[in-house]
């Protein structure tokens, strides 16, 4: 019974991120910043070992720069992981990376374009490039996974990425 929806899980992931992306995107800017504050202020008091003993200047400077960072890689991760998870899905078509990153830089261009609508947020080409970037990187890396499991089951390295 699961083999026969197997073929769903990848398609169903996806879409399950991209409302997960969409959810994120439609927040007012306040409450985006404010989730990234929460979540930079714990990351800062647990990852450096002195956060505490800066005076409150240096700390907000400290979790500003560090807020930006973030924000960055969770786009970049949110996109790689939607490169990895198309890769997957549309491997064994031709052309299934080059979709998968189509696909991707598409939705990140709507996002960016729907964040515009939203108060106090906007349409960034930094954010498409650093999202194209994260989902290019996914491709690779599903490619380069599959690339290295077919080599480990069939024990065949003339066939790297031929998923015939």
């Amino acid at each position: 019974m699961l083999k026969k929806y197997w073929h769903l899980l990848f398609p169903v992931l996806m879409l399950a991120l991209m409302v997960f992306i969409f959810c994120m995107s439609a927040q007012p800017a306040d409450d985006s910043s404010l989730s990234s504050r929460h979540f930079t202020t714990f990351a800062a008091r647990h990852l450096l070992t002195n956060f505490r003993e800066f005076d409150a200047l240096t700390q907000e400077q400290i979790i500003e720069g560090l807020s930006f960072i973030i924000r960055k890689t969770a786009h970049f991760t949110e996109y790689a992981m939607l490169g990895f998870l198309g890769y997957l899905w549309l491997h064994r078509i031709r052309a299934g990376g080059l979709i998968a990153m189509g696909a991707a830089v598409c939705y990140a261009v709507t996002d960016e374009i729907h964040q515009n609508f939203i108060p106090g947020r906007s349409c960034e080409l930094r954010d498409v490039l650093v999202d194209s970037s994260g989902a290019l990187c996914g491709v690779i890396a599903a490619f380069a996974l599959l690339s290295v499991l077919h080599c480990l089951t069939h024990k065949d390295v003339q066939q790297w990425g031929k998923w015939s």
